[in-house]
């Protein structure tokens, strides 16, 4: 379940024998500088289980659980329960998720390109992605 911010419980449920995306489909995961957290834990996890080839350029580094305790003086604790790791154990705390094919190699080099979200993947080489999965 999900609960949003204002403590509503949002079932989440998928079906087991039902996939967004077929497992026989290659798949690529873009990450950056602005992809932190549970971003980075999903990158991850879908490359430990040879399901992704992360692309891009190295993610923030946020691989810390923490928890904010108000105190009756106003004041705020701030504590670390938990660390995020990848199932295959790689620590993301300020290392972040490398990219398995970097930005440069990924994106054409157009002086000024700039990626957007919905920007055309015609140029990314599934061919490829689908060689370095199989190598998993």
């Amino acid at each position: 379940d999900v609960v949003d911010g204002n403590g509503v419980d949002l079932k989440f449920r998928t079906s087991k024998d039902r996939m967004v995306i077929s497992e026989k489909h290659p798949l690529a995961i873009w990450v950056d500088g602005g992809s932190a957290s549970a971003s980075e834990v999903l990158s991850g996890a879908l490359r430990d289980n040879c399901r992704a080839v992360v692309m891009g350029d190295t993610s923030f580094g946020k691989g810390l659980v923490q928890a904010v305790y108000g105190l009756k003086n106003g004041d705020g604790l701030v504590l670390t329960v938990a660390r995020y790791l990848t199932p295959g154990g790689t620590d993301i705390n300020k290392v972040g998720i490398v990219p398995d094919v970097p930005r440069e190699d990924a994106l054409p080099s157009v002086p000024g390109f700039v990626p957007l979200i919905g920007s055309d993947t015609s140029r990314v080489d599934f061919k490829d992605v689908t060689q370095r999965m199989s190598m998993c």
